[in-house]
């Protein structure tokens, strides 16, 4: 704040200069005044009060007296006798505004800025006219931290003054403190504009830049002002800081390195200095500069989550997790801190701390798509290939993405390799038929697809899977053996078609294998036929196909999950439920059959069988989230609140579509407020 206006000097120019005022003293009270003005001139202000008191004796009080003694005390700091002085003339002109504003600018000198704002509000009431009087009022208001009242108050003195360059200057330094810097920035370009040479608020003007994020020009001003003054701590700091928003990473560290030589002990300075380190990958120096800072602030969350960073980046994941871990402990509903803390997690191969945390993270950020991606990946390597599959499903419906499409891909195959393994060939078969159609060239998947074919006996389409493996990995002798064998076995029996056509090496030239038409259908024909017969919503049609199917080939559970379907659809709840019993028998780790017979069990309002059914799928599949949905509604239909409670917890944990938990809460909510 620029230099207080004190008014005692103008003061005495209107008294000496107003015939008035000396009217009331007499002659010899008259002389006695003027000597005293020569000894204050002459700087003897003791011999100066002592000739005022001696005409106050002759004359009797009077106003313009005791406002001489009073400035006389004020020029010689003892503004206790000064205010009394001040008082007594008051008392005799009360209507006199100078003598208020005199008195204002005292109580502002010893810090009484109450009742200094109360002398100069006084002072405006008795003199409007008087504009410098805001002047006054605008800086009281400012050190009694009424920034509003200043700005008011600065605002109606430029009015009145518009180039009164201090005043501009203190306009614009309040409207920062208050929080206002583009108003601030405003008005100091306009000072810099009209007084270039003679502006100096370089600082204060940069600090209103920098707050208004307009880093550019406030590294200007601070370079500006720091020309001046090399060893200003503040300036370093602040240039530090802005090179380091700019991205400017060597002019940032250098201004540091100046910073913490000036203050070695500025320990605030080393979170951002430390950060600064950590982007220029000059990682031993970040973690030494986060260790000494957390020393004094040890409960700063972002520090601890930066230090985690940081040691990730040099691949120690354990001292990484510990921050990491600290940093949750004292925050945790900073997503960074949660996406952190399942990378590591996921990157250790600790999958359920890192599934954990990615469904934390994910309650921030449900559209997160690389959030989603990577909790897809974690399901993929805990073998959760149904929940990542339909995630990934669920991402690339929201986003088409290469990526991912090649990460649904590889899951799909996994799943279908895992299929295999457990004989369910059919399901099996569905899996890689699905990463085929997404991803033509994926050998392992035609792979795959021909061995599950060639042990439900579909010969034909074994060969042609296996032939197109060969064709897009020829180097691949395990794929050419199984070819080989296949095929020979095939010509031995007489079963292979005319057009199977063994491949060549090292080139492969696949002919499409032609379907032959027997009599009567073949098992592969009596699918497609009850398929077609489905797609026209003819399902008795498509029964009959699918049963005849069935007689063929009595293990086909793929079959009997068709069958079941369509009595499920049609409302036949006692044979679909029969068919989800074979499908169980012949394989019961089938998470579908378990799943769609607790369905059944629903649409019949059979609570109990359903819930037995939903409670299996969970034992096969933990992380199988519409079995959680479905046992938690059958509970709420049955009345037990905390069940279906429980239930709702556990499912919203698992989904990541917005819109179903946004459904789930409200279910939530109306249980909770029962």
């Amino acid at each position: 704040m620029k230099k207080e206006i004190y008014t005692s000097l103008l003061l005495l120019c209107l008294l000496l200069t107003n015939p008035q005022a000396y009217a009331k003293l007499t002659k010899e009270a008259h002389e006695l005044y003027k000597q005293a003005c020569q000894y204050e001139y002459q700087n003897d202000f003791n011999s100066a009060i002592s000739t005022l008191e001696q005409a106050l004796k002759i004359n009797g009080e009077d106003a313009m007296l005791y406002t001489k003694i009073a400035g006389i005390y004020s020029n010689i700091g003892n503004y206790n006798e000064a205010l009394s002085a001040y008082k007594k003339a008051v008392k005799l002109r009360p209507d006199d505004a100078f003598i208020y504003i005199s008195m204002g600018n005292i109580l502002q000198t010893i810090g009484d800025y109450n009742n200094a704002y109360n002398s100069f509000k006084q002072a405006q009431v008795i003199y409007p006219e008087y504009k410098y009087n805001y002047l006054n009022l605008a800086n009281i208001e400012y050190f009694r931290k009424n920034y509003e009242g200043a700005i008011e108050n600065y605002n109606k003195f430029l009015n009145a003054y518009p180039n009164n360059m201090e005043a501009s200057e203190n306009l614009a330094n309040v409207y920062s403190l208050s929080g206002k810097y583009d108003k601030a920035c405003e008005i100091y370009s306009n000072i810099y504009k009209k007084y270039p040479s003679a502006f100096t608020e370089f600082e204060k003007y940069g600090l209103a830049l920098y707050e208004t994020k307009q880093y550019q020009a406030a590294a200007e001003f601070f370079e500006k002002a720091i020309a001046d003054n090399e060893d200003s701590e503040n300036l370093n700091a602040k240039l530090a800081l802005t090179y380091q928003n700019l991205g400017n990473n060597e002019k940032s560290l250098n201004y540091f390195q100046k910073t913490f030589k000036l203050n070695p002990s500025l320990t605030s300075m080393r979170f951002d200095y430390a950060n600064l380190l950590g982007n220029m990958n000059r990682n031993d120096e970040a973690i030494e500069q986060y260790n000494e800072y957390l020393k004094s602030f040890a409960n700063d969350a972002d520090a601890y989550k930066n230090l985690g960073i940081v040691y990730e980046k040099t691949n120690n994941i354990d001292l990484a997790l510990q921050n990491l871990e600290k940093a949750y402990s004292i925050n945790s509903s900073d997503t960074d801190t949660l996406k952190e803390l399942a990378l590591c997690y996921h990157t250790k191969k600790d999958y359920p701390n890192a599934l954990k945390f990615y469904n934390f993270a994910l309650k921030s950020e449900p559209d997160n798509i690389e959030l989603l991606a990577n909790k897809a990946l974690t399901l993929h390597a805990m073998n959760n290939y149904i929940s990542a599959i339909e995630l990934y499903k669920s991402i690339l419906n929201k986003q088409p993405n290469d990526r991912i499409k090649k990460n649904l891909v590889t899951a799909s195959i996994a799943y279908g390799y895992n299929l295999y393994d457990k004989k369910d060939y059919g399901q099996a078969i569905l899996y890689f038929e699905d990463a085929i159609e997404l991803s033509p060239s994926e050998a392992s998947a035609y792979f795959g697809h021909a061995m599950a074919n060639e042990k439900l006996g579909c010969t034909e389409i074994a060969l042609a899977s296996y032939k197109k493996a060969c064709e897009l990995e020829p180097a691949n002798n395990e794929y050419m053996a199984k070819f080989d064998s296949l095929y020979t076995t095939a010509e031995e029996q007489g079963t292979t078609n005319s057009t199977t056509v063994q491949p060549e090496q090292p080139e492969i030239n696949i002919i499409t294998p032609v379907a032959i038409v027997e009599e009567p259908l073949s098992y592969d024909d009596l699918i497609k036929k009850g398929d077609e017969s489905y797609k026209k919503q003819d399902y008795g049609t498509a029964t009959d196909y699918y049963t005849k199917a069935v007689i063929a080939n009595p293990s086909d559970k793929n079959v009997m999950q068709k069958i079941a379907g369509i009595y499920k659809q049609t409302g036949n709840n006692q044979k679909a439920i029969s068919f989800y019993d074979k499908i169980i028998a012949l394989d019961p780790e089938n998470v579908d059959a378990h799943f769609n017979k607790g369905l059944v069990y629903a649409g019949q309002k059979d609570y109990d069988n359903c819930i037995k059914c939903f409670e299996k799928v969970i034992q096969l599949s933990p992380e199988y989230p519409y079995a959680y949905y479905s046992i938690a509604m059958a509970y709420e239909q049955k009345g037990l609140k905390d069940k279906a409670l429980e239930y709702y917890y556990l499912y919203s944990g698992l989904e990541s579509d917005a819109g179903i938990l946004s459904v789930v809460e409200q279910k939530i909510k109306k249980l909770e407020s029962n």
